[in-house]
């Protein structure tokens, strides 16, 4: 019976605590017209290759900040880009870019390899993709200026432009 108040603090705790799943929604302070995504693909291994996601944006309030796009996997960072007096957020995403190759000094003396970097080891995996989404499908994260619970908006429609091939370096 001394142990009733405590039980009770724990299953109130426990069903009104802080959800770890991402709520969207259903109307957003602005209007998206015609989101579209268009894949790339450098003419040179070293360039890699990607896509870019441009979303315009109607009705802008001036106490909004985006920070982040979910789309296909990723989560990326949105930059606002003005284009004829309307906004446009335009997220890229890049993929396959190996890394640079240095030069490695082998030698006898130990002192003469000093400068070798060591292998960059690789990356935790981090949390995990927080929805499920189709592939014309996106999530827009903001938050209102003085708030601190960031909001979700689904994005659907979005259309798949032709891809971008860029032309690789004449050999000499």
């Amino acid at each position: 019976m001394k142990k009733l108040p405590l039980y009770t603090i724990v299953l109130i705790l426990g069903l009104f605590g802080c959800s770890s799943q991402k709520k969207l929604v259903e109307q957003a302070p602005f209007t998206i017209k015609n989101p579209t995504c268009q894949e790339f693909a450098a003419g040179r291994p070293e360039g890699g290759s990607g896509f870019t996601l441009e979303i315009p944006v109607d009705g802008l309030p001036s106490d909004i900040h985006f920070e982040k796009v979910y789309f296909r996997g990723h989560q990326m960072i949105p930059h606002n880009k003005v284009e004829n007096g309307s906004t446009v957020l335009i997220c890229e995403y890049q993929r396959n870019i190996p890394p640079a190759s240095k030069d490695i000094i082998m030698h006898a003396d130990p002192m003469e390899e000093v400068g070798n970097q060591p292998p960059a080891l690789l990356k935790e995996k981090g949390e995990e993709f927080p929805f499920e989404l189709k592939g014309d499908e996106a999530v827009l994260e903001y938050r209102l200026e003085g708030k601190r619970k960031s909001r979700y908006y689904k994005i659907s429609g979005i259309k798949e432009k032709t891809p971008r091939q860029y032309p690789s370096r004449p050999q000499n």
